[in-house]
């Protein structure tokens, strides 16, 4: 009988057994999906040294709570590693209003102005290139930003001179 067939005839009398023991011993379905085919993955290569294939499902079953506790081990460990590491910090929460004041203080500035900003600060574009595509100088570009930096300040602290 051929690997392929002696695999395939051991498949059909086992798989179900050896998923249903994977997935009491994980309590996960994907989990026991994968040991499963691991385990059959194992069997193929050490089926000729099989010398019954009754052999086959000691074997099968063997090599499934192996690689389950080994996969137990795994996440005890990951689950450690991760205790051990400092708390995150607590996100800072967005806030809402100061966004819009941004965002109303942004809305007001020139076009140009806007445009500058965006290349240089949101695209990260070098100052050439945001030149560039405002199709002006650097010099130019300085002044844009400059200036919009500056009213923004200025509207956002109140100070509406």
């Amino acid at each position: 009988m051929e690997r392929e067939d002696r695999l395939a005839e051991i498949y059909r009398a086992h798989a179900s057994d050896g998923l249903r023991l994977a997935y009491v011993l994980t309590g996960n379905r994907e989990a026991a999906e994968d040991i499963t085919q691991e385990a059959f993955v194992r069997i193929g290569r050490k089926l000729f040294g099989l010398r019954d294939l009754n052999h086959a499902r000691s074997y099968l079953f063997r090599t499934i709570i192996n690689l389950s506790r080994g996969r137990g081990r795994r996440l005890a460990s990951e689950r450690s590693a991760l205790a051990r590491l400092p708390a995150p910090e607590t996100p800072l929460i967005p806030d809402v209003g100061q966004r819009d004041e941004i965002w109303t203080a942004l809305l007001a500035l020139p076009p140009r102005q806007r445009a500058a900003l965006y290349l240089r600060y949101y695209l990260d574009h070098t100052e050439a290139q945001a030149a560039e595509a405002l199709d002006c100088s650097s010099t130019a570009l300085k002044s844009l930003v400059f200036r919009a930096l500056t009213a923004l300040r200025t509207s956002l602290q109140g100070d509406e001179s």
